[in-house]
């Protein structure tokens, strides 16, 4: 077996869970699936420690980190996961107005 191309990890800590994290999972999982992209995955995590820095405007949103790109994504709702499965897990293209920090390369 090859290892995956992408790996999405969406977080489930107790502040993103309370914020729509186990949907955007479930709507990720998903989508990738029905794209047939089958060198991509997608996981949960536990707390990814982002919470105060991934706020916008005073409200956490859920954080989800793609590897090995090293990309993190902030404010992202279930509208936005189908651009990120077209775009990001089709096309390896990070979704860059989602994007709140990438590992330098």
């Amino acid at each position: 077996m090859k290892p995956y191309r992408l790996h999405f990890f969406v977080c489930q800590g107790k502040r993103c869970s309370g914020h729509g994290s186990e949907e955007l999972l479930d709507r990720l999982k998903k989508g990738v699936k029905d794209a047939g992209l089958k060198d991509v995955r997608v996981s949960k995590s536990g707390c990814l420690k982002m919470c105060k820095e991934t706020q916008v405007e005073g409200e956490y949103s859920p954080a989800i980190v793609v590897y090995p790109q090293g990309v993190w994504y902030r404010n992202v709702s279930a509208a936005d996961i189908d651009e990120i499965v077209s775009r990001h897990a089709a096309k390896g293209e990070a979704v860059e107005r989602l994007v709140y920090y990438r590992l330098p390369a």
